[in-house]
């Protein structure tokens, strides 16, 4: 199976030959799509492509937006005919593989119409299908934010052996007022689109454009839309624990902002960031056994599949466990809070700047435990 990487770009000639080196191994030939660069670019594309013998080429269209010249590059790619699978990764992001991944074999074994690759920013995980055949109609929507769709059945499964690292550093990255930008784009996206799904996925990322912009009064009405709107029930959840954390942020009253979590937890009970956060507004409140009775919940949900939106590993890993060993050593179950400090310090996971907290709430424990029942 030959795979070709397909990108569009504008201005990325600090990122482009490091995005193309990550997946060198895995790639049979490069089709770039330029809206407009300035900055050498293309010419950076194809010096590296010469140099490292890629066939490949540039093909300049002027941006519309993000589906229209997605869509564009896949129709560009689809003329080859050679091609059996399109990569379809942003300029900033590199493909991360595990020891021991072979590329040949992985390729060899393409069979489904899409696969999904796992992103990483930061602790954040969440799935995007960027691996799919050539030789179906793939095509994009939305303005921004755009997703994969295909008038085709087909099956879509997880890619092994790699995963995406997220990028900061590419041109949009470098903008200033990007979310303030993007908030303007789905708004205006707002005003024309008339089709429900898309509607919701507009409201969605425009809170989130809100939210990252730093205007949160803005961004907490256009989350209680998007929860009421239905579709994608991880976009619901996301928007609930979204309301939450900005009433929060906020100020609203305590009560107004725990009832705001368990509104999340009730939408999903089988995530655990609302969890996390109801039982740090019960502690704050001095609520302690309320703060314990969730995390004992809490602590029980297992990792969230791929699939799943934003996962914050970091909740499953630690912080759950952290804030529940706070709860018992503040309504006196002092073994397992000293089991939950000892649990997360010696689990690999725990941050630098958190050790020095955690070690002294376990020695705490450890301390109001009987010497003839101390653990260790």
């Amino acid at each position: 199976m030959k795979i070709a990487l397909c990108l569009i770009v504008k201005n990325e000639a600090h990122v482009i030959t490091r995005c193309i080196a990550s997946v060198l191994a895995l790639i049979d030939y490069v089709l770039i799509v330029d809206t407009g660069s300035t900055d050498g670019t293309q010419a950076a594309i194809i010096d590296y492509c010469n140099a490292n013998g890629l066939p490949g080429q540039v093909v300049d269209e002027p941006f519309r937006n993000f589906a229209y010249n997605r869509s564009f590059a896949l129709q560009q790619l689809r003329k080859h005919t050679e091609i059996d699978y399109c990569l379809m990764i942003d300029a900033d992001e590199q493909l991360i593989f595990d020891d021991g991944f072979n590329p040949d074999e992985f390729k060899a074994n393409l069979t489904h119409g899409a696969y999904q690759i796992q992103t990483r920013h930061g602790g954040t995980y969440y799935n995007r299908p960027q691996l799919f055949s050539n030789r179906l109609p793939f095509y994009f929507k939305s303005v921004l934010h755009e997703y994969l769709e295909c008038d085709e059945r087909h099956q879509r499964v997880q890619a092994v052996g790699f995963y995406n690292l997220y990028g900061l550093d590419g041109a949009r990255s470098k903008n200033p007022q990007k979310y303030q930008d993007d908030a303007q784009v789905l708004l205006e996206a707002l005003r024309t689109e008339i089709d429900p799904f898309l509607r919701s996925r507009y409201e969605f990322y425009l809170a989130n454009s809100y939210r990252d912009a730093g205007e949160l009064a803005l961004a907490l009405p256009h989350y209680v839309t998007r929860s009421l709107m239905g579709y994608w029930q991880d976009e619901v959840y996301i928007s609930l624990l979204n309301i939450a954390r900005l009433k929060e942020r906020l100020h609203y009253p305590a009560n107004d902002v725990a009832h705001a979590y368990m509104a999340a937890v009730n939408a999903n009970p089988d995530r655990a960031e609302a969890y996390l956060g109801a039982m740090r507004v019960y502690r704050n409140g001095g609520l302690h056994q309320l703060a314990y009775l969730l995390g004992q919940h809490a602590k029980a949900i297992a990792m969230p599949p791929p699939s799943a939106l934003f996962v914050e590993t970091a909740v499953y890993r630690f912080a759950v466990l952290d804030e529940l060993a706070v709860a018992a050593n503040n309504t006196g179950r002092y073994t397992e809070a000293a089991e939950c400090c000892a649990q997360i310090l010696n689990g690999g996971h725990l941050p630098q700047e958190w050790r020095d907290r955690v070690a002294a709430n376990h020695r705490y424990a450890l301390s109001r435990i009987p010497a003839k029942s101390v653990l260790h």
